[in-house]
């Protein structure tokens, strides 16, 4: 391997570490071994721990905008917010339900502590209630959803709800949680019939 072609094994081995274990229960060993090079090899392509759960994290936010402009492109937004959700689901099965939602476990690990690798995850979950505002105020707009909660509010409720499905998912191994809370979103999120 050479250059970029090692660096982006790097990167995608330790996002797999990071979403089973945890940033901060992940070690440099347990890295190399994942990878298969040295320490120096590792320390050549990132100065640091820190520098390469960064990058990591970086690149995981690439993805999740692909993830989400994927799902939020097309359709009536109650379809865009139903094909988000099964998306989220069926990446989570692919997993065997074991690592979650990694900005949402990193969250959890960082919140306490100052740095970039807060700041980028904070920045990432405001990223993710705009677009889903975005949805949410279209189907507004086009009178499909009432207006009773704020767009900004009512994606911060489904983020919140559904960081919280995906935590009991990897808890349990199962979909289940996340099943029963789609269907309970879909019942509360207040759709108009027709419209949507």
């Amino acid at each position: 391997m050479r250059g970029q072609a090692t660096r982006k094994k790097i990167l995608e081995k330790t996002l797999k570490l990071f979403q089973e274990k945890g940033i901060l229960e992940t070690s440099i060993s347990d890295i190399e071994k994942q990878v298969g090079i040295s320490k120096g090899s590792l320390y050549f392509h990132f100065p640091s721990k820190e520098a390469l759960a960064l990058e990591t994290l970086k690149k995981a936010r690439q993805d999740f905008r692909l993830f989400l402009s994927t799902a939020f492109s097309e359709g009536l937004p109650r379809e865009a917010l139903k094909r988000f959700l099964e998306m989220v689901y069926q990446k989570l099965k692919t997993e065997g339900f074991r690592t979650g939602c990694l900005f949402g476990n990193t969250a959890l690990e960082m919140a306490n502590r100052e740095g970039p690798l807060r700041d980028l995850i904070a920045e990432t979950f405001e990223e993710w209630q705009e677009e889903l505002a975005k949805v949410l105020s279209k189907a507004q707009k086009k009178g499909c959803l009432c207006e009773e909660i704020k767009a900004e509010d009512l994606a911060l409720f489904i983020i919140a709800v559904l960081e919280g499905a995906i935590l009991l998912s990897k808890l349990q191994k199962s979909g289940q949680p996340l099943i029963r809370t789609f269907e309970i979103l879909e019942k509360l999120i207040p759709f108009k019939e027709n419209k949507s």
